[in-house]
Protein backbone atom coordinates (compact mmCIF):
# COMPACT_ATOMS: atom_id res chain seq x y z
CA UNK A 1 0.00 0.00 0.00
CA UNK A 2 1.38 3.73 -1.13
CA UNK A 3 1.47 6.40 1.46
CA UNK A 4 -0.30 8.24 -0.31
CA UNK A 5 -3.50 6.12 -0.04
CA UNK A 6 -3.23 6.06 3.67
CA UNK A 7 -3.21 9.94 3.51
CA UNK A 8 -7.07 9.88 4.60
CA UNK A 9 -8.72 11.91 7.07
CA UNK A 10 -12.50 12.23 6.71
CA UNK A 11 -12.97 13.82 9.79
CA UNK A 12 -11.13 17.33 9.11
CA UNK A 13 -14.20 19.13 7.64
CA UNK A 14 -15.38 18.38 11.70
CA UNK A 15 -12.21 19.46 12.64
CA UNK A 16 -12.04 22.76 11.49
CA UNK A 17 -15.79 23.50 10.88
CA UNK A 18 -17.26 25.43 14.42
CA UNK A 19 -20.32 23.35 16.17
CA UNK A 20 -23.51 24.47 16.57
CA UNK A 21 -24.55 23.52 20.54
CA UNK A 22 -28.24 22.10 21.03
CA UNK A 23 -30.34 22.09 24.21
CA UNK A 24 -31.16 19.06 26.01
CA UNK A 25 -34.35 17.42 26.98
CA UNK A 26 -35.46 17.60 30.92
CA UNK A 27 -34.38 14.03 30.30
CA UNK A 28 -30.81 14.25 29.34
CA UNK A 29 -30.70 17.77 31.78
CA UNK A 30 -31.06 15.08 34.47
CA UNK A 31 -28.98 12.14 33.16
CA UNK A 32 -26.15 14.48 32.66
CA UNK A 33 -26.44 15.70 36.25
CA UNK A 34 -26.49 12.18 36.95
CA UNK A 35 -22.90 11.79 35.12
CA UNK A 36 -21.81 15.00 36.60
CA UNK A 37 -22.19 13.52 39.90
CA UNK A 38 -20.86 9.92 39.79
CA UNK A 39 -17.39 11.58 37.96
CA UNK A 40 -17.14 13.70 41.15
CA UNK A 41 -17.37 10.81 43.32
CA UNK A 42 -15.94 7.94 41.43
CA UNK A 43 -13.22 10.27 39.32
CA UNK A 44 -12.41 13.38 41.29
CA UNK A 45 -9.45 13.93 39.64
CA UNK A 46 -10.83 14.19 36.39
CA UNK A 47 -13.77 16.25 37.63
CA UNK A 48 -11.57 18.73 39.20
CA UNK A 49 -9.62 19.59 36.34
CA UNK A 50 -13.37 19.63 33.92
CA UNK A 51 -14.31 22.32 36.77
CA UNK A 52 -11.52 24.15 36.59
CA UNK A 53 -9.54 24.43 33.53
CA UNK A 54 -12.62 23.28 30.87
CA UNK A 55 -15.37 25.50 31.68
CA UNK A 56 -15.91 28.46 29.67
CA UNK A 57 -16.48 31.76 32.33
CA UNK A 58 -16.80 30.90 35.83
CA UNK A 59 -20.59 30.69 34.63
CA UNK A 60 -20.19 28.27 31.78
CA UNK A 61 -21.91 25.10 31.38
CA UNK A 62 -18.77 21.93 32.15
CA UNK A 63 -19.82 20.65 28.66
CA UNK A 64 -21.08 22.00 25.27
CA UNK A 65 -23.67 19.78 23.50
CA UNK A 66 -23.95 19.35 19.55
CA UNK A 67 -24.97 16.76 17.32
CA UNK A 68 -22.13 17.18 14.82
CA UNK A 69 -20.25 14.90 16.67
CA UNK A 70 -19.76 11.42 16.89
CA UNK A 71 -20.29 10.82 20.51
CA UNK A 72 -17.15 13.42 21.50
CA UNK A 73 -14.49 16.08 21.15
CA UNK A 74 -11.96 18.81 22.76
CA UNK A 75 -10.71 21.80 21.12
CA UNK A 76 -8.21 21.56 24.82
CA UNK A 77 -10.26 24.65 26.15
CA UNK A 78 -13.82 22.41 26.51
CA UNK A 79 -15.62 19.17 25.81
CA UNK A 80 -18.59 18.62 23.30
CA UNK A 81 -20.55 15.69 23.68
CA UNK A 82 -23.30 14.63 20.97
CA UNK A 83 -26.75 14.27 23.48
CA UNK A 84 -28.26 11.26 21.89
CA UNK A 85 -25.66 8.57 21.59
CA UNK A 86 -23.35 10.24 24.70
CA UNK A 87 -26.64 9.53 26.77
CA UNK A 88 -26.99 6.03 24.76
CA UNK A 89 -24.68 4.80 27.38
CA UNK A 90 -24.71 3.65 30.55
CA UNK A 91 -23.67 5.88 33.56
CA UNK A 92 -19.94 4.06 33.89
CA UNK A 93 -18.96 4.64 30.30
CA UNK A 94 -20.34 7.95 30.18
CA UNK A 95 -17.36 9.00 33.35
CA UNK A 96 -15.20 7.21 31.16
CA UNK A 97 -15.98 9.57 28.39
CA UNK A 98 -15.55 12.40 30.48
CA UNK A 99 -12.17 10.70 31.64
CA UNK A 100 -11.32 10.41 28.00
CA UNK A 101 -11.33 13.59 27.40
CA UNK A 102 -9.90 15.52 30.05
CA UNK A 103 -6.75 13.52 29.51
CA UNK A 104 -6.39 14.68 25.96
CA UNK A 105 -6.83 18.24 27.20
CA UNK A 106 -4.07 17.45 29.85
CA UNK A 107 -1.81 15.71 27.21
CA UNK A 108 -2.52 19.19 25.17
CA UNK A 109 -2.96 16.59 22.45
CA UNK A 110 -4.90 19.07 20.28
CA UNK A 111 -1.76 21.73 20.05
CA UNK A 112 0.25 18.42 19.51
CA UNK A 113 -2.17 17.58 16.55
CA UNK A 114 -2.19 21.29 15.03
CA UNK A 115 2.06 21.51 15.31
CA UNK A 116 1.94 17.46 13.32
CA UNK A 117 0.02 19.38 10.94
CA UNK A 118 1.82 21.95 10.13
CA UNK A 119 5.01 19.73 9.63
CA UNK A 120 3.33 17.13 8.03
CA UNK A 121 5.62 14.27 9.44
CA UNK A 122 5.92 12.14 12.44
CA UNK A 123 9.92 12.04 13.71
CA UNK A 124 11.69 9.90 15.76
CA UNK A 125 14.96 8.93 17.51
CA UNK A 126 16.52 6.71 15.14
CA UNK A 127 15.64 9.35 12.40
CA UNK A 128 13.04 7.57 11.09
CA UNK A 129 10.33 10.41 9.71
CA UNK A 130 6.59 9.07 8.99
CA UNK A 131 4.15 11.05 7.25
CA UNK A 132 1.54 12.40 9.75
CA UNK A 133 -2.30 11.00 9.32
CA UNK A 134 -4.56 13.23 11.70
CA UNK A 135 -7.19 10.19 12.37
CA UNK A 136 -3.92 7.62 12.86
CA UNK A 137 -2.13 9.96 15.39
CA UNK A 138 -5.77 10.66 16.77
CA UNK A 139 -5.96 6.59 17.25
CA UNK A 140 -2.66 6.11 18.52
CA UNK A 141 -3.72 8.76 21.37
CA UNK A 142 -6.86 6.87 22.15
CA UNK A 143 -5.33 3.61 22.66
CA UNK A 144 -2.67 5.04 24.99
CA UNK A 145 -5.16 7.12 27.24
CA UNK A 146 -7.66 3.99 27.38
CA UNK A 147 -5.23 1.64 28.37
CA UNK A 148 -4.69 4.16 31.03
CA UNK A 149 -7.98 4.43 32.10
CA UNK A 150 -8.72 0.87 32.17
CA UNK A 151 -5.74 0.64 34.65
CA UNK A 152 -7.05 2.91 36.46
CA UNK A 153 -10.12 1.48 36.67
CA UNK A 154 -12.11 4.84 36.18
CA UNK A 155 -15.30 4.02 34.40
CA UNK A 156 -15.98 1.41 32.22
CA UNK A 157 -14.50 1.55 28.44
CA UNK A 158 -17.09 1.91 25.51
CA UNK A 159 -17.58 -1.52 23.31
CA UNK A 160 -16.73 1.83 20.72
CA UNK A 161 -13.55 2.18 22.50
CA UNK A 162 -9.94 1.59 20.68
CA UNK A 163 -8.11 -1.37 23.22
CA UNK A 164 -5.50 -3.80 22.52
CA UNK A 165 -2.72 -4.41 25.22
CA UNK A 166 -0.38 -5.50 22.16
CA UNK A 167 -0.54 -1.90 20.33
CA UNK A 168 -0.77 0.17 23.99
CA UNK A 169 -0.13 -0.19 27.44
CA UNK A 170 -0.90 2.59 29.69
CA UNK A 171 2.76 3.41 30.11
CA UNK A 172 2.82 3.54 26.08
CA UNK A 173 3.70 6.84 24.30
CA UNK A 174 1.60 7.75 21.63
CA UNK A 175 4.32 8.64 19.10
CA UNK A 176 5.30 4.54 19.60
CA UNK A 177 2.09 3.17 19.19
CA UNK A 178 1.51 5.81 16.06
CA UNK A 179 4.73 4.06 14.35
CA UNK A 180 3.09 0.70 15.41
CA UNK A 181 -0.44 1.34 13.84
CA UNK A 182 1.30 3.12 11.03
CA UNK A 183 3.59 -0.08 9.74
CA UNK A 184 0.57 -2.30 10.87
CA UNK A 185 -2.22 -0.26 8.12
CA UNK A 186 0.89 -0.38 5.67
CA UNK A 187 1.08 -4.37 6.10
CA UNK A 188 -3.02 -4.77 6.07
CA UNK A 189 -3.73 -2.20 3.18
CA UNK A 190 -5.02 0.66 5.70
CA UNK A 191 -6.24 -1.26 9.01
CA UNK A 192 -4.83 -0.48 11.69
CA UNK A 193 -5.01 -1.75 15.64
CA UNK A 194 -4.98 -5.78 15.10
CA UNK A 195 -7.40 -7.83 16.74
CA UNK A 196 -8.96 -7.05 19.88
CA UNK A 197 -9.82 -3.78 18.89
CA UNK A 198 -13.08 -1.64 19.62
CA UNK A 199 -14.72 0.09 17.24
CA UNK A 200 -13.37 3.16 15.59
CA UNK A 201 -13.48 5.18 18.31
CA UNK A 202 -15.65 7.76 19.76
CA UNK A 203 -14.07 11.06 19.80
CA UNK A 204 -12.04 13.72 17.58
CA UNK A 205 -9.73 15.95 18.33
CA UNK A 206 -11.00 19.56 16.95
CA UNK A 207 -8.38 22.89 16.61
CA UNK A 208 -7.42 24.47 19.42
CA UNK A 209 -10.39 27.20 20.34
CA UNK A 210 -12.27 25.83 17.69
CA UNK A 211 -15.35 25.20 19.54
CA UNK A 212 -14.98 29.33 21.22
CA UNK A 213 -14.72 30.56 17.62
CA UNK A 214 -10.81 30.70 18.71
CA UNK A 215 -7.54 31.69 16.88
CA UNK A 216 -5.57 27.94 17.26
CA UNK A 217 -1.98 29.66 17.59
CA UNK A 218 -3.67 32.27 19.62
CA UNK A 219 -5.30 29.44 21.91
CA UNK A 220 -1.92 27.24 22.64
CA UNK A 221 0.13 30.86 23.04
CA UNK A 222 -2.58 31.47 25.52
CA UNK A 223 -2.30 28.23 27.62
CA UNK A 224 -0.77 28.60 31.01
CA UNK A 225 1.69 25.17 31.67
CA UNK A 226 2.12 26.63 34.88
CA UNK A 227 -1.76 26.61 35.58
CA UNK A 228 -2.63 23.42 34.08
CA UNK A 229 0.98 22.24 36.55
CA UNK A 230 -0.85 23.59 39.54
CA UNK A 231 -4.39 22.18 39.05
CA UNK A 232 -3.33 18.88 38.03
CA UNK A 233 -1.24 18.83 41.48
CA UNK A 234 -4.64 19.94 42.82
CA UNK A 235 -6.41 16.90 41.16
CA UNK A 236 -4.45 14.24 42.51
CA UNK A 237 -5.48 15.92 46.11
CA UNK A 238 -8.71 15.96 46.02
CA UNK A 239 -8.74 11.85 45.14
CA UNK A 240 -6.09 11.60 47.76
CA UNK A 241 -8.20 13.41 50.46
CA UNK A 242 -11.33 11.40 49.13
CA UNK A 243 -9.52 7.91 49.43
CA UNK A 244 -8.66 7.42 46.02
CA UNK A 245 -5.49 6.04 44.77
CA UNK A 246 -4.90 7.33 41.84
CA UNK A 247 -1.40 5.00 40.71
CA UNK A 248 -0.37 5.35 37.46
CA UNK A 249 -2.48 8.14 37.24
CA UNK A 250 -0.41 10.23 39.24
CA UNK A 251 2.56 8.71 37.99
CA UNK A 252 1.64 10.37 34.27
CA UNK A 253 0.07 13.38 35.57
CA UNK A 254 3.15 14.26 37.70
CA UNK A 255 5.41 12.79 34.90
CA UNK A 256 8.76 14.15 33.66
CA UNK A 257 7.97 16.92 31.64
CA UNK A 258 5.93 18.70 34.43
CA UNK A 259 8.59 21.84 35.23
CA UNK A 260 9.10 21.75 39.07
CA UNK A 261 10.44 25.37 38.67
CA UNK A 262 8.55 28.52 38.42
CA UNK A 263 9.72 29.97 35.38
CA UNK A 264 7.11 32.34 35.11
CA UNK A 265 9.27 34.16 38.22
CA UNK A 266 12.37 32.88 38.07
CA UNK A 267 13.27 32.42 34.13
CA UNK A 268 11.18 34.52 32.09
CA UNK A 269 11.80 36.91 34.60
CA UNK A 270 15.26 36.68 33.40
CA UNK A 271 14.55 36.50 29.79
CA UNK A 272 12.59 39.54 30.15
CA UNK A 273 15.40 41.55 31.71
CA UNK A 274 18.28 40.50 29.44
CA UNK A 275 16.45 40.18 26.02
CA UNK A 276 12.78 41.42 25.74
CA UNK A 277 9.27 40.32 25.21
CA UNK A 278 9.19 40.37 21.08
CA UNK A 279 6.47 41.32 19.26
CA UNK A 280 4.99 41.47 16.35
CA UNK A 281 5.92 42.33 12.45
CA UNK A 282 3.25 43.03 9.76
CA UNK A 283 5.60 42.76 6.94
CA UNK A 284 5.57 38.97 7.21
CA UNK A 285 2.75 36.56 7.95
CA UNK A 286 2.37 34.10 10.58
CA UNK A 287 3.23 30.78 8.76
CA UNK A 288 1.28 28.69 10.77
CA UNK A 289 -2.13 30.90 9.33
CA UNK A 290 -0.95 31.42 6.32
CA UNK A 291 -0.55 27.60 5.40
CA UNK A 292 -4.17 26.41 6.87
CA UNK A 293 -6.53 25.23 4.25
CA UNK A 294 -8.51 28.87 4.12
CA UNK A 295 -5.14 31.13 4.63
CA UNK A 296 -5.89 33.56 6.89
CA UNK A 297 -2.88 36.84 7.04
CA UNK A 298 -1.54 37.47 10.77
CA UNK A 299 1.43 39.34 11.69
CA UNK A 300 4.30 37.01 12.84
CA UNK A 301 6.35 37.13 15.70
CA UNK A 302 9.55 39.41 15.98
CA UNK A 303 11.93 37.80 17.81
CA UNK A 304 9.44 35.67 19.69
CA UNK A 305 10.40 36.27 23.46
CA UNK A 306 13.81 35.51 22.49
CA UNK A 307 16.13 34.39 19.37
CA UNK A 308 18.50 31.83 19.95
CA UNK A 309 19.31 30.24 23.13
CA UNK A 310 21.69 27.65 23.80
CA UNK A 311 21.32 25.24 26.73
CA UNK A 312 23.93 23.30 28.01
CA UNK A 313 22.96 20.21 30.02
CA UNK A 314 25.89 18.96 32.40
CA UNK A 315 25.85 14.46 31.73
CA UNK A 316 28.51 13.78 34.23
CA UNK A 317 28.80 10.85 36.82
CA UNK A 318 27.20 13.44 39.36
CA UNK A 319 23.94 13.90 37.21
CA UNK A 320 21.89 10.82 37.68
CA UNK A 321 18.09 9.69 36.18
CA UNK A 322 16.00 12.67 38.13
CA UNK A 323 17.90 14.92 37.94
CA UNK A 324 18.15 14.39 34.12
CA UNK A 325 14.17 14.09 34.21
CA UNK A 326 14.34 17.95 35.88
CA UNK A 327 16.61 18.86 33.28
CA UNK A 328 14.32 18.20 30.11
CA UNK A 329 11.36 19.81 32.56
CA UNK A 330 12.85 22.79 32.92
CA UNK A 331 13.46 23.09 29.12
CA UNK A 332 9.63 21.94 28.66
CA UNK A 333 9.28 25.12 30.72
CA UNK A 334 11.74 27.59 28.49
CA UNK A 335 10.08 26.59 25.44
CA UNK A 336 6.25 26.90 26.63
CA UNK A 337 7.38 30.21 28.44
CA UNK A 338 9.86 32.27 26.64
CA UNK A 339 8.95 31.48 22.61
CA UNK A 340 12.63 31.06 21.40
CA UNK A 341 13.07 31.19 17.74
CA UNK A 342 15.46 28.44 18.19
CA UNK A 343 16.54 25.93 21.34
CA UNK A 344 19.63 24.30 21.10
CA UNK A 345 20.57 21.36 23.43
CA UNK A 346 24.14 21.02 24.21
CA UNK A 347 25.48 17.64 25.93
CA UNK A 348 28.40 17.34 28.06
CA UNK A 349 30.46 16.02 30.65
CA UNK A 350 33.98 16.48 29.94
CA UNK A 351 33.61 17.19 26.08
CA UNK A 352 30.62 17.68 23.75
CA UNK A 353 28.70 14.46 23.24
CA UNK A 354 25.61 15.61 21.35
CA UNK A 355 23.84 18.76 20.18
CA UNK A 356 19.61 18.84 19.62
CA UNK A 357 17.82 21.55 18.53
CA UNK A 358 14.07 21.46 19.78
CA UNK A 359 10.83 23.53 18.42
CA UNK A 360 7.64 22.35 20.71
CA UNK A 361 7.34 19.70 24.11
CA UNK A 362 7.28 16.79 21.30
CA UNK A 363 10.74 17.24 19.97
CA UNK A 364 11.72 16.83 23.84
CA UNK A 365 9.71 13.93 23.84
CA UNK A 366 11.97 12.76 21.03
CA UNK A 367 15.05 14.20 22.46
CA UNK A 368 14.62 12.46 25.84
CA UNK A 369 14.23 9.01 24.25
CA UNK A 370 17.73 9.11 22.76
CA UNK A 371 18.82 9.16 26.75
CA UNK A 372 21.70 11.10 27.92
CA UNK A 373 25.38 10.52 26.40
CA UNK A 374 27.80 11.03 29.22
CA UNK A 375 29.15 9.96 32.29
CA UNK A 376 32.36 10.69 32.97
CA UNK A 377 33.92 14.23 34.42
CA UNK A 378 32.75 17.72 34.77
CA UNK A 379 34.08 20.90 32.58
CA UNK A 380 31.92 23.20 31.80
CA UNK A 381 34.58 24.97 28.78
CA UNK A 382 33.62 23.02 25.76
CA UNK A 383 30.05 24.16 26.36
CA UNK A 384 31.25 27.78 25.70
CA UNK A 385 33.87 26.98 23.38
CA UNK A 386 31.32 25.11 21.36
CA UNK A 387 29.33 28.41 21.03
CA UNK A 388 32.52 30.39 19.76
CA UNK A 389 33.07 27.49 16.85
CA UNK A 390 29.57 27.85 15.71
CA UNK A 391 30.45 31.33 15.00
CA UNK A 392 26.44 32.48 16.26
CA UNK A 393 24.79 34.75 18.02
CA UNK A 394 22.72 33.72 20.80
CA UNK A 395 20.74 35.79 23.44
CA UNK A 396 21.75 33.34 25.98
CA UNK A 397 22.68 30.45 27.26
CA UNK A 398 21.07 28.30 30.28
CA UNK A 399 23.48 26.06 31.92
CA UNK A 400 21.83 22.83 33.82
CA UNK A 401 24.38 21.51 36.30
CA UNK A 402 25.05 20.51 39.47
CA UNK A 403 27.96 23.69 39.51
CA UNK A 404 30.77 21.19 40.01
CA UNK A 405 33.14 21.36 37.36
CA UNK A 406 35.67 23.61 35.83
CA UNK A 407 34.66 26.95 34.39
CA UNK A 408 35.43 29.02 31.61
CA UNK A 409 38.55 31.50 32.59
CA UNK A 410 36.48 34.93 30.95
CA UNK A 411 33.49 35.55 31.33
CA UNK A 412 31.57 35.71 27.98
CA UNK A 413 29.31 38.69 25.86
CA UNK A 414 26.01 36.67 26.37
CA UNK A 415 23.95 36.40 29.88
CA UNK A 416 24.31 32.78 31.73
CA UNK A 417 21.75 31.12 33.64
CA UNK A 418 23.01 28.56 35.53
CA UNK A 419 20.02 25.86 37.04
CA UNK A 420 21.75 24.24 39.81
CA UNK A 421 20.61 21.26 41.73
CA UNK A 422 22.53 22.33 44.58
CA UNK A 423 21.38 25.65 46.49
CA UNK A 424 24.88 26.11 47.94
CA UNK A 425 26.37 26.12 44.62
CA UNK A 426 28.42 29.03 42.89
CA UNK A 427 29.85 30.34 39.94
CA UNK A 428 31.78 33.35 38.36
CA UNK A 429 29.69 35.04 36.63
CA UNK A 430 26.15 34.42 35.46
CA UNK A 431 23.28 34.62 37.42
CA UNK A 432 22.08 30.91 39.45
CA UNK A 433 19.11 29.68 40.67
CA UNK A 434 17.72 26.58 42.09
CA UNK A 435 16.72 23.38 40.19
CA UNK A 436 14.53 21.17 42.81
CA UNK A 437 14.79 17.26 42.07
CA UNK A 438 12.24 15.43 42.84
CA UNK A 439 13.12 11.74 44.81
CA UNK A 440 11.69 8.24 43.72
Amino acid sequence: MTDTKMEYDPLAKARRAPLTPCALTKEQEKLWAETRTKTLYSAPMFSHILYTMLRPGDDGPVATFTTEIPIAATDGLAIYLNPGPFFAMPLEERVFVIAHEVLHCVFDHCAAMHAFRFRQKVSYPDGKHLPYIPELMNMAQDYVINAVLKDSQVGTMPSVGLINPQVAGPHDSAMDVYRKLYEQAKKSGGKAGGKGQGGGGFDILLDPGQGQGKDPQQTINERSPGEWKAQVQAAVSAAKAMGHKPGALERIFGGALDPVVSWQDKIKGFFARRVGSGGYDWRRADRRLITRDEPVFAPGRSGFGAGTIVVGVDTSGSVGGPTLDAFMAEMSGILDDVRPKRLIIVWCDAKVNRVDEAEDAGDLNVIRAKGAVGGGGTSFVPVFDWIAAQNIEIDALVYLTDLMGSFPSHEPTYPVLWGSIYPEGKAPFGEIINIPVRNG
